[in-house]
C-alpha cells in the first residue's frame, strides 16, 4: 500500500480499499489523540499539539475501516433525511411510528397544528397560506413535537423519580445536538425534545439512564447495575438508539 503522508499537505489523507480520504488535523492543550467524525462528514483528528504527525497519520490508518463505516452510515442518514417531506403525505416519526401530514387551508387566524390516530394535521390560513414555505412547515412541526416532548417527557420522569425516589433538582426539554440527555453535579436533568420521536419505551431508556446519574455521576459498574436493576433490558433500548439515532439528529 502506497504510503500518503506527505508533511506539506495542507489535509493529509488515508488509504482504504483504494479509495483516498482526507482528515483535518487539530492541535491543541490535551494528552490523547481522537478522531471523531461530523454530522457533514469530514474527518476530524485531534491531538497534543506534541504529537508527531506521522504517528497520527499511522493512527488514522489503523482506524480506517472504522473510519469509513462511519462515513457511509452518515451518507446513509443524509438520504434517509433527505427524503422526509414536510408536505402532505410527508412522513413524521413520532413514538416510534409514523404521522402522515395532511396539510390544508382552512377559516383560522393561524397556523394550527393537532394528531388524531395516525395523522398529524396543519391547517394554513386561507390568506396566508401561499407565503407558507415547505422550511417554515418544517419549523412549526419541530415547534409541535417539542412542545409534545416536554409534556411526555416530564410525565415519564415524574414516574420513574417517584417510583425509584431519585428525584431530579430540575428537568429541561431543549435542543441537543448530540446528545440525548444529561445530568449536571446539581442534579438538573436536561433531555433532548427529539426523544418524542422513538418508541416510548426507549424514551423511558434514556430517563431512567440519566436519574440513575443522581446517584451515580459516572458510568461506572454500579452505574449499569442500578439501570438494569429498573431496566433488565436496557440494551436493547440502547442499541436501538445506536442503530437509528443519527437519523433522528438529522431532524
Amino acid at each position: 500500500m502506497k504510503n500518503t503522508y506527505r508533511k506539506e499537505l495542507k489535509m493529509p489523507q488515508f488509504i482504504y480499499n483504494g479509495e483516498v480520504y482526507e482528515y483535518k488535523m487539530i492541535k491543541k492543550k490535551k494528552k490523547t489523540i481522537t478522531i471523531r467524525i461530523t454530522r457533514e462528514g469530514e474527518v476530524v483528528v485531534t491531538s497534543p499539539i506534541y504529537a508527531d504527525d506521522r504517528y497520527i497519520f499511522n493512527l488514522v490508518q489503523d482506524k480506517a475501516e472504522w473510519i469509513v463505516q462511519k462515513l457511509k452510515e452518515i451518507e446513509r442518514i443524509k438520504n434517509e433525511v433527505g427524503s422526509i417531506e414536510y408536505k402532505k403525505g410527508g412522513q413524521i416519526d413520532y413514538l416510534g411510528t409514523k404521522l402522515i401530514l395532511f396539510i390544508s387551508e382552512d377559516n383560522v387566524d393561524k397556523l394550527k397544528i393537532y394528531k388524531e390516530d395516525n395523522k398529524l394535521y396543519i391547517k394554513l390560513p386561507k390568506a396566508k397560506a401561499s407565503f407558507f414555505t415547505e422550511q417554515m412547515l418544517r419549523k412549526e412541526i419541530i415547534k409541535w413535537l417539542t412542545e409534545e416532548a416536554k409534556v411526555v417527557l416530564k410525565q415519564r420522569v415524574k414516574f420513574f423519580s417517584q417510583k425509584y425516589n431519585l428525584i431530579p433538582n430540575r428537568v429541561v426539554i431543549k435542543e441537543q445536538k448530540t446528545i440525548w440527555g444529561s445530568c449536571s453535579s446539581k442534579g438538573n436533568i436536561n433531555l433532548n425534545w427529539r426523544l418524542i420521536m422513538v418508541p416510548l419505551d426507549v424514551l423511558d431508556y434514556v430517563v431512567v439512564h440519566e436519574l440513575c446519574h443522581l446517584k451515580h455521576h459516572n458510568h461506572s459498574k454500579k452505574f449499569w447495575e442500578l439501570v438494569k436493576e429498573i431496566m433488565p433490558d436496557f440494551e436493547e433500548k440502547k442499541n436501538w438508539l445506536k442503530e437509528n439515532g443519527g437519523r433522528l439528529f438529522s431532524y
